[in-house]
């Protein structure tokens, strides 16, 4: 229960209140988050497809700093741990691309040896820690909630690498169950928030937010969970900007991460959770 915590850029740069309800939350769980020194960006997004080398390099230097203090790696970011598992993956099959990505970590004196593994939040809480032992932690049951759940492309996306769920993701619905509220399907739930594209075709990105908030706001819900800082942003932040056909005018709809959800369950203070950093009204859900 002992890992290296690797947040992630956008938790640690924009959404404060996914870092400090994790930090928050799993360290009440029993986890013991152990900062990595001298870590940086995975580079998916920034390297991926203009330097696959660099990518390859800053996630690999990453896995390699967590190896040697002998832990595994816990992330909350749905594309850092992807980035992970594909790199991982990139590196064990091409050994013409690990030496190229070992020259570079000479520089400091490191080997990639691919002697840890990389964890993602919602495995660690579903399959070690378990729901059983999560609702033993309520102490303020969140009855009377219906929330829909966003569980983000990558936490179940490509298949082939082995993702923390599978093709009908049902770990994030359990984990809100576990608190005593009560998770509702809806037929947007699998679609990709459109965060990936957001740069380079900003329209159709809000139009698919647009699509998955109103489909929350017609079914009646009481907000969204979601496990994954970049869907987060999407549909927490965008709202100001998400209106279309639908007759709403500006949606407001509370979009929460689910550790801030835990949290709140937990009885610990929203501050603390960083509540105040959510720009959609979630203060429709804590003063419930």
């Amino acid at each position: 229960m002992k890992y290296a915590f690797y947040p992630g850029c956008l938790s640690q740069t924009e959404q404060f209140g996914c870092l400090l309800s994790a930090r928050e939350t799993l360290q009440r769980l029993g986890l013991e988050l152990v900062e990595i020194d001298g870590s940086s960006c995975c580079g998916y997004q920034s390297y991926r497809l203009s330097s696959p080398i660099t990518w390859n390099f800053l996630t690999a230097r990453n896995m390699v700093l967590a190896e040697r203090m002998g832990l595994d790696i816990l992330t909350i970011c749905n594309e850092c741990n992807l980035s992970f598992k594909q790199v991982r993956k990139a590196l064990s099959r091409d050994p013409e691309l690990k030496s190229h990505v070992d020259e570079a970590l000479s520089v400091e004196g490191l080997e990639y040896h691919a002697k840890n593994e990389t964890f993602h939040v919602v495995e660690v809480l579903h399959d070690n820690i378990g729901v059983e032992r999560i609702s033993d932690f309520v102490v303020k049951p969140l009855e009377n909630l219906r929330f829909a759940t966003q569980p983000g492309c990558h936490l179940f996306r490509p298949k082939a690498l082995g993702m923390p769920d599978d093709a009908e993701p049902r770990k994030l619905d359990a984990l809100v169950e576990a608190l005593g509220a009560e998770t509702v399907d809806y037929p947007e739930k699998l679609d990709c928030c459109g965060s990936s594209m957001y740069a380079s075709d900003e329209g159709s990105t809000l139009e698919l937010a647009h699509r998955k908030l109103v489909s929350v706001k017609e079914g009646g819900l009481d907000g969204v969970v979601t496990i994954c800082p970049h869907c987060f942003r999407m549909l927490d932040a965008s709202q100001g900007a998400v209106r279309g056909s639908s007759g709403y005018g500006r949606l407001r709809v509370p979009v929460i991460h689910y550790t801030q959800l835990l949290g709140l369950a937990m009885g610990i203070n929203t501050t603390k959770l960083g509540l105040q950093f959510n720009v959609s009204p979630v203060e429709l859900v804590y003063r419930l």
